[in-house]
């Protein structure tokens, strides 16, 4: 069914590029729902914010010629350097035209909202607290000798048990690395990090570690390994002060689409 919006046809490709756009991260975070149930939605949420664009876009275009032709030569030069002059100029300029009447538009709609009260932001605070989270973080230290095919692994995995006797014996683990290690740049040490940062081989071994000690030798896609857990921090939730700002961002930009919304309604 084709959709006219005001009279103005809408060409269904502008909608698939929204569906394909959108379909990412609605897949992530409906991921439970039947696929049927879903590729539904998505079509008509993207269906909805294409009608809603060119909504906005008719309203703008009564703006346009006000927009000063000097803002528009500035855009249109901006635009020329980024894609090397490859572009029908009437055409690129009536584009950039419509966008900044869009923008003006939009900044009008919105201009009367107003930053989120002291009681909103703790309000928003204590209902996401998860969200402000700070992860269990290890720091920890290793040496490594990675993968050669000249090489046996009988023969790193031998060199790696020698190592290993080094440090139980009470070498230093800092002067083993710089002796040993095919990474001996600071120690080993690969500072504070947090699950996903490293591979999952490697993680399983150093977050399953107590503080101070040497792992046994173990393997990953890189190499042979083993590690020193020298600190561990748990999880903390991060106080109101150091999320303030991003809670204030994430409230305005709530009011502001809620201003917009009730404008295209």
């Amino acid at each position: 069914m084709t959709l006219y919006v005001n009279g103005e046809k809408i060409d269904e490709k502008h909608i698939q590029a929204e569906v394909e756009k959108l379909r990412p991260d609605y897949e992530r975070v409906f991921a439970d729902k039947p696929a049927d149930e879903r590729q539904k939605q998505l079509y008509e949420w993207s269906r909805e914010n294409v009608i809603e664009a060119v909504l906005l876009r008719q309203v703008a275009r009564r703006d346009r010629d006000q927009i000063p032709s000097e803002a528009i030569d500035k855009a249109y030069e901006e635009l020329t350097r980024q894609n090397g002059g490859k572009s029908d100029k009437e055409q690129a300029k009536k584009e950039i035209a419509e966008r900044m009447s869009v923008e003006g538009l939009i900044d009008r709609i919105t201009c009367d909202v107003k930053g989120p009260s002291e009681k909103e932001i703790r309000k928003f605070y204590d209902a996401s607290s998860g969200k402000f989270t700070m992860p269990e973080m290890v720091r920890a230290s290793h040496i490594v000798i990675h993968h050669d095919p000249k090489v046996k692994d009988e023969q790193v995995q031998k060199q790696m048990q020698q190592i290993l006797e080094k440090l139980r014996d009470g070498a230093d683990f800092g002067k083993v690395t710089g002796e040993h290690s095919s990474c001996p740049d600071n120690g080993g040490d690969l500072g504070y990090f947090p699950r996903g940062s490293m591979v999952t081989e490697f993680e399983d071994v150093v977050f399953g570690m107590e503080v101070g000690a040497v792992s046994d030798v173990f393997k990953t896609e890189f190499g042979y390994h083993i590690a020193k857990v020298t600190d561990k921090k748990p999880a903390t939730v991060c106080p109101l002060e150091d999320v303030r700002e991003v809670i204030e961002r994430e409230l305005t930009e709530q009011a502001r689409q809620k201003a917009l919304e009730k404008f295209i309604d």
